[in-house]
């Protein structure tokens, strides 16, 4: 069943639906029935800061796929003729007040924001396929298609994916682009034949995505698509943090100790995956546990601890222990935001420490940092790297601190936790002063340090997307200086 909603929100002392040249814009958004915080903030400030619309309308479309809520959306709009203009936008974007206004003062059919994406790219030969970072601008691959009218269902026709840097500092237009934020003029919609929207072909091979579908409509009724550079918008989307390197490179750094390493199948093990109270997993996990239980057998126990944060896990692990069969030496704990592979168990079987943690990247604060924590000697606190050279390690090192994003744990680690549990803390990192505090507690009950194991794991956050493709953008000019700086030295001077 499809759901819709929204209505003409009055601005303030204007009129409502007046038609003296002034904007009547709809905020249209197809969605799978959320939509995420900061979007709907930005809507509400982007509502209260306009002042070349009459009136703006919120309307949703959900439980379709996107190509047939954008048609029920253009069909609804149609079919009310006081609107002016229809602004698409999708569920996770991220953008400033003055955007709405900013599209308006350009008075073109249609015109959009560049946005943030990653998108699949091939890699060299013998390595699997990459991600990068770029943005939902796009170019005809072939320069004789560039500006031309491509049929809307054609397939096997490429594009070419563009970055900042690509693009004039001044509005231009392009060959296609997301929906993102879009907005178009009612002349365009009543000028296109329906579909107006439309998927062609499979996800799994060459397709047509609905917005370039309609963008190829737009340009053979003779439609151009500007684009204004200067417009910011952001794109929030869950992203492998721990293999970041991937935007960038061919493929990440790994450590050789992985693969030197023999695989230990002998310890019985109790893991328990942390399940958020929505009750969501990555949807391979299950498979990896799956795999553990079938080829360990008895060795492995697998149960599921809710719980939202750190400390609630370990509180609840804790009480798991009383009833715990003794046979189980070891706990294997995991996030739900970590996808490990069928090795992780074995390899870190392999290592005999109180504790050993794989490794993978989190956000600690508004920072990127590998997940574990050494003594600062100049400021004395715990400190989490951004950088490690992760090719030098070929062995586990000891660190002060651990996320037990993925962590194996001796069993009587866990008597531990009540300790640690003392000093009930509030801050908005008070998962992380737990950590602190009962890694602490366990590295001198146990006498031996707690290790890092040079092997990464998956594990997604969510993150704006923005961030990282300026910080691409910085790279690509670092790059540029040098090879410039290269040209000038070889160049024979006099």
């Amino acid at each position: 069943m499809s759901d819709q909603g929204g209505g003409f929100l009055d601005q303030g002392s204007r009129t409502s639906g007046a038609t003296d040249g002034r904007a009547n814009v709809v905020v249209a958004i197809p969605s799978t029935g959320r939509i995420h915080n900061a979007t709907m903030q930005s809507v509400r400030a982007m509502i209260h800061a306009t002042t070349q619309a009459e009136t703006i309308a919120y309307w949703w479309q959900n439980d379709q796929p996107h190509d047939a809520c954008r048609n029920a959306l253009i069909r609804r709009f149609l079919a009310d003729p006081t609107g002016t203009h229809l602004l698409f936008m999708d569920t996770d974007m991220v953008f400033e007040p003055d955007t709405l206004d900013r599209l308006l003062a350009h008075d073109v059919p249609i015109v959009c924001v560049p946005a943030p994406i990653i998108h699949r790219r091939p890699a060299s030969p013998g390595m699997p396929p990459g991600l990068s970072i770029g943005s939902n601008i796009m170019f005809f691959e072939d320069e004789n298609l560039r500006g031309t009218a491509v049929e809307p269902d054609r397939l096997n026709v490429p594009y070419r994916q563009t970055d900042p840097d690509d693009w004039p500092d001044e509005p231009f237009t392009c060959d296609a682009a997301g929906f993102g934020v879009t907005l178009i003029k009612r002349e365009v919609l009543e000028n296109l034949e329906s579909p107006w929207c439309q998927f062609v072909g499979h996800f799994s091979g060459e397709r047509v995505g609905e917005d370039f579908y309609f963008f190829r409509k737009a340009r053979a009724a003779g439609y151009d698509l500007l684009v204004d550079p200067a417009i910011p918008c952001d794109h929030y989307k869950e992203f492998d943090l721990t293999h970041l390197d991937l935007l960038f490179a061919e493929a990440p750094p790994f450590s050789p100790w992985p693969a030197q390493q023999p695989p230990r199948l002998d310890r019985n093990i109790f893991v328990a995956v942390r399940v958020p109270r929505t009750g969501w997993l990555d949807v391979r996990t299950p498979q990896v546990l799956a795999q553990w239980e079938h080829t360990l057998g008895q060795r492995v126990m697998v149960e599921h601890i809710f719980a939202d944060t750190v400390r609630g896990t370990f509180i609840a692990i804790a009480e798991r222990m009383q009833t715990l069969d003794q046979r189980f030496t070891h706990v294997l704990v995991i996030g739900d935001e970590v996808h490990p592979h069928e090795a992780t168990l074995p390899l870190l079987a392999s290592v005999d420490a109180p504790i050993v943690s794989a490794l993978s990247r989190s956000l600690v604060g508004s920072r990127i940092c590998w997940s574990f924590w050494n003594d600062d000697p100049f400021t004395g606190e715990m400190t989490a790297p951004q950088n490690i050279d992760l090719p030098s390690l070929d062995a586990p090192f000891p660190v002060s601190a651990i996320d037990p994003a993925c962590a194996l744990i001796e069993r009587d680690m866990f008597l531990q936790v009540a300790p640690a549990l003392q000093l009930v803390d509030h801050s908005p990192d008070a998962d992380r002063q737990f950590l602190h505090r009962w890694c602490d507690i366990v590295t001198r009950y146990a006498g031996r340090p707690i290790l890092q194991a040079p092997y990464t794991v998956e594990r997604r956050a969510e993150v704006g997307l923005l961030g990282l493709l300026n910080l691409k953008m910085r790279f690509k000019a670092e790059l540029r200086a040098q090879r410039l700086a290269q040209q000038e030295q070889s160049t024979p001077t006099g």
